[in-house]
């Protein structure tokens, strides 16, 4: 996603414009174990000058699928991120994705990297949480059912106090 930034170089305009959808390449994410798929995410906002620089201020909308913790099963998870970033056509201090380059900038790297960082670490399926979960010798066990189960162990000592 190429954005021509010479109208703002030239002072034709005050701003530019955006309001596109564009698809991630599947080779931004294959590798990566979280993500399995991204839907075409929205991009609108503007690019405008602000002194020296250029200050990109974007809303972008997606929806991931990742991955659930538990089940394993594909979970939707619908993102909806501002962005506001300064890009300089020196660049001095910024990223290397962050460069003007022939009056113009890739937006497609700097919305991929804040995607990332909107991914959340865990994720559990909705309908987990309704279900018992229980394997071969083993069973997943809430917080409220760990406190009630008394060990057998220890049954012993419950008559020993209260005496």
């Amino acid at each position: 996603m190429i954005i021509d930034l010479s109208k703002l170089f030239y002072n034709q305009t005050d701003s530019i414009s955006i309001n596109e959808e564009v698809e991630i390449p599947k080779d931004y994410y294959q590798n990566n174990e979280d993500i399995k798929e991204v839907s075409k995410v929205s991009v609108f906002g503007d690019i405008y000058e602000n002194g020296e620089n250029f200050t990109l201020d974007l809303n972008i909308k997606c929806n991931l699928t990742l991955i659930c913790s538990i089940s394993l099963k594909d979970v939707n998870y619908p993102l909806d991120i501002n962005i506001e970033e300064n890009i300089s056509e020196n660049g001095e201090n910024i990223e290397e994705f962050d460069k003007i380059i022939n009056n113009s900038i890739d937006l497609l790297p700097i919305i991929w990297q804040n995607i990332l960082v909107e991914v959340p670490m865990k994720v559990v399926s909705p309908d987990i949480e309704e279900k018992n979960i229980y394997g071969d010798g083993w069973k997943f066990v809430t917080t409220e059912e760990e406190e009630k189960e008394i060990d057998p162990r220890l049954s012993k000592l419950k008559d020993f106090l209260s005496e």
